[in-house]
């Protein structure tokens, strides 16, 4: 994917010392790519290119609230580097990925693994940080004071993994994003609503990666089934399928009112906001202003103030309430 290969050619190249390397140590190679095949491979050419002291980033449980920790080592331990070799990686299900212009990235598909290893050029590449942001270890501690179902562990550390966005380097940033996003597609695997909810989401933000529109689809379907806000945004999703350009119309007009009014009809007030803008506008069907009063009216009895404003504004374009007219029932798209 394009966002796994942005160049960052600004990143920062702070200076620090070198790990006393032997005088006969040559650098594989100036290309990172080769580089890194070598430095994987060969305990040799590890031992002489990590630069000394040497950056490492963990999160740990700080109470019910995973904390990141830094901090400067003088050697790193020899098992934080087996997973650059492909076949361990392989045997645990991770995926190796070499982000130029200065970054490796160990991590698995639903959000359990997640290390970063980065790198300086001088007169070669030199090993200066690795960043560990795997969150397994620091939701077990929170688990054993919250005991969460498993779907609402993966969520939960879905939310952890986009919060921690702000503590990481935004070349970093990108790949917390993609964890969130495949923790919460596991939860919503393993039937969380939310999880599947704040996959979509994430999806559709441009932050994580974009999944195809029929996972997105999918995902929303599963949502809107429990939570009825949902339908809101699935609502959108059938008309624009989250490509946001306002010159088109609705694409399935038809599945977006259907949803629109299911949603109403499990007790959600925006959507009956959302239809009473819809018939206001004639945005997806042609506008119908006393439905749309229809519509502000029975939002009204659960959110006064938004209810009462929409209400008042169209009572001031001359529309008359009618007690015969209804949201929902007459006319109906289910």
């Amino acid at each position: 994917m394009k966002w796994f290969s942005i160049a960052l050619l600004s990143l920062g190249m702070n200076t620090g010392a070198f790990a006393s390397s032997p005088s006969d140590a040559q650098c594989p190679s100036s290309n990172f790519a080769d580089f890194v095949k070598a430095f994987s491979s060969e305990p040799e050419v590890q031992k002489a290119f990590i630069a000394s002291p040497v950056k490492q980033v963990h999160v740990i449980a700080d109470g019910n609230i995973p904390k990141v920790v830094e901090r400067s080592l003088k050697e790193l331990a020899t098992d934080e580097l087996k997973v650059l070799l492909s076949e361990n990686a392989a045997k645990s299900n991770l995926t190796i990925e070499i982000n130029l212009p200065n970054r490796v990235i160990v991590r698995d598909q639903t959000g359990q693994f997640l290390k970063v290893f980065v790198f300086k050029h001088g007169d070669c590449w030199v090993l200066n940080r690795v960043e560990d942001w795997s969150l397994e270890a620091a939701m077990d501690e929170v688990a054993r004071s919250e005991e969460p179902e498993l779907s609402e562990r993966e969520l939960k550390k879905g939310v952890i993994f986009d919060r921690l966005v702000n503590k990481a380097s935004p070349e970093s940033g990108v790949y917390l994003y993609a964890a969130a996003l495949d923790s919460y597609l596991d939860g919503a695997r393993k039937g969380s609503a939310q999880a599947a909810f704040a996959a979509a989401g994430i999806s559709l933000s441009g932050q994580a990666p974009r999944l195809e529109n029929s996972r997105i689809l999918q995902l929303l379907i599963q949502a809107s089934e429990r939570i009825p806000d949902a339908g809101l945004t699935l609502a959108d999703f059938y008309c624009d399928e989250g490509e946001y350009d306002e010159n088109h119309g609705c694409i399935n007009p038809k599945q977006s009112m259907a949803t629109l009014e299911r949603a109403a009809s499990q007790g959600s007030t925006n959507a009956r906001i959302r239809l009473g803008e819809v018939y206001e506008m004639g945005t997806v069907v042609p506008a119908d202003l006393p439905r749309a009063m229809a519509c502000y009216r029975e939002a009204q009895k659960s959110d006064l103030e938004s209810g009462t404003s929409a209400v008042d504004r169209l009572a001031t374009q001359g529309v008359v309430s009618d007690d015969s007219i209804q949201c929902i029932k007459a006319g109906s798209f289910r």
